[in-house]
């Protein structure tokens, strides 16, 4: 699968989903660098997972010069019972859908990490939903969960918190208020890949590991 993100950078333009078996693997990078060029992408990510096909992929592609990207790999995680816990004091959790509240979620990025999304990412396609956790009225954390093909299933991504307010339940409200409206929606799977950070307290709201990824950056 082939993902071309609303920016150039690599992070947002993602190749996933890896089952090459009986293919030529020279003729599928070509083809892959076509596509990203012609939107003018000039790196992006391939994230390798454990399963993916053929064996030795991870090897071939580095050996066709791609590089390990940072963070070198990530865990795939799935939950499928409510997540233990729940968020602190004074933490409230708000879908987003005002002007005012995506400019809030830019906010976010832009203090917690540096980055000042555009209009295009911060409102996503129509699959994708958004939120945004308060502490006494403050934005502190985002996240947003994307409807995916598969009915049963929802897959969690775009969290950060800012630095300052880590450790006080945000982040564990977000994940709860992102469970709720998947359940209202049928939804009875979530499914997330996370980078170190996140991982431990993931795993003790109940995700288990199904997997590992390994990413590479592929400039060309």
């Amino acid at each position: 699968m082939a993902e071309i993100g609303p920016q150039d950078d690599p992070d947002m333009n993602i190749v996933s989903r890896l089952r090459l078996d009986g293919r030529d693997l020279a003729a599928v990078v070509a083809e892959v660098h076509d596509l990203f060029a012609d939107a003018g992408r000039r790196a992006i990510t391939w994230e390798v997972s454990s399963g993916a096909t053929p064996a030795g992929l991870l090897e071939q592609l580095r050996g066709v010069g791609m590089e390990t990207h940072e963070p070198a790999s990530m865990l795939a995680l799935t939950c499928t019972v409510e997540p233990s816990g729940g968020g602190g004091d004074g933490i409230t959790v708000a879908r987003v859908e005002t002007d005012a509240q995506f400019r809030q979620v830019r906010e976010v990025f832009e203090q917690g990490d540096g980055w000042s999304p555009g209009d295009e990412w911060l409102r996503g396609p129509g699959f994708v939903t958004r939120y945004l956790a308060f502490i006494d009225g403050r934005p502190v954390a985002t996240a947003d969960i994307t409807w995916l093909a598969d009915e049963r299933a929802a897959f969690l991504g775009g969290a950060l918190t800012l630095p300052e307010f880590r450790g006080r339940g945000a982040y564990r409200a977000l994940v709860h208020e992102r469970w709720r409206e998947a359940g209202r929606r049928g939804r009875d799977v979530l499914v997330t890949q996370s980078e170190p950070m996140s991982q431990p307290i993931l795993k003790r709201l109940g995700f288990e590991v199904v997997g590992e990824i390994s990413v590479l950056v592929d400039r060309f």
